[in-house]
């Protein structure tokens, strides 16, 4: 498809607001589906009759003579069928049923002759099904791949950028972080929200992790979260905005040492879950 203004500014806005690439395709493939081309599918794939309907028209068509058997008498699947499975059984139900062998034995023939047509249309169905879905995956596969390539020059960092989506991109970003930024760091209020938010954050994530290294970076922000905090609260608290470090040498090992032992806390809890998932 030839990109239009809509669908680069759609894509400029989502590179403004930090969207992966791989998530602007996704994005754009679903806002514009309809103005994709279409996958070429095969007339036969194109619309694949449910299996019911498969079935109906094979057993219709049953009787119907073998378009490519040259001779007088043209037989079909359905008496080739029968016959084979009469031939076989011909004597095992005379033996059986005695003079009902004939008429059992047709109904037999035929019910076999219908579990076979099944068991053909059944095959047949799930392979055109798995035919068409590969076909799909493959186009948009394709789609992806062309989009993607596209796209990539969309990006303000990009050297091939267009000059006149850059102030689109801009304007798109500030507003975008303008919607993160807190308007007043300078509030200790706000500041220390801020810092209860990250620091409840790490800790959600804490709890979440089952790789041990990851468990512990996590736990280190946190840490650091914490230490801040106290730190804002001392300097709040006594009003000195210079020296953030606290006078009292023992009031700070307090503090660590209460810091130390929540982490410890942490760590034996996350041993716990650990152990828990493990068992």
């Amino acid at each position: 498809m030839k990109l239009q203004e809509e669908h680069k500014e759609f894509v400029v806005r989502h590179f403004a607001c930090f969207t992966k690439l791989t998530d602007i395709v996704e994005a754009f493939i679903e806002k514009f589906e309809d103005e994709l081309l279409p996958p070429d599918l095969p007339s036969y794939l194109k619309e694949i009759p449910t299996l019911d309907d498969m079935i109906a028209e094979e057993l219709a068509n049953a009787d119907l003579p073998d378009a490519d058997y040259a001779g007088e008498e043209e037989p079909n699947f359905k008496s080739y069928f029968i016959a084979d499975f009469l031939k076989e059984y011909q004597e095992e139900y005379q033996e059986r049923y005695g003079n009902k062998a004939d008429e059992i034995l047709n109904e037999e023939a035929l019910k076999e002759f219908e579990y076979e047509v099944r068991r053909q249309c059944f095959n047949k169905h799930k392979a055109l099904r798995t035919e068409r879905e590969t076909s799909l995956i493959n186009h948009k596969k394709e789609v992806q791949k062309n989009l993607f390539n596209r796209f990539r020059r969309l990006h303000i960092d990009h050297p091939q950028f267009p000059n006149k989506y850059r102030a689109l991109f801009i304007q798109t970003r500030d507003e975008h972080c303008a919607n993160y930024r807190t308007q007043d760091l300078s509030s200790s209020e706000n500041l220390t929200r801020e810092l209860e938010i990250l620091y409840g954050y790490q800790k959600h994530l804490i709890f979440q992790m089952t790789n041990p290294k990851e468990t512990m970076k996590h736990m280190s922000l946190a840490h650091q979260i914490l230490k801040t905090l106290v730190a804002h609260n001392a300097v709040n608290s006594s009003q000195e905005v210079v020296d953030i470090t606290p006078q009292n040498t023992k009031a700070l090992a307090d503090t660590q040492n209460v810091l130390n032992e929540q982490l410890n806390e942490i760590a034996q809890q996350l041993e716990q879950l650990n152990g828990t998932l493990t068992d």
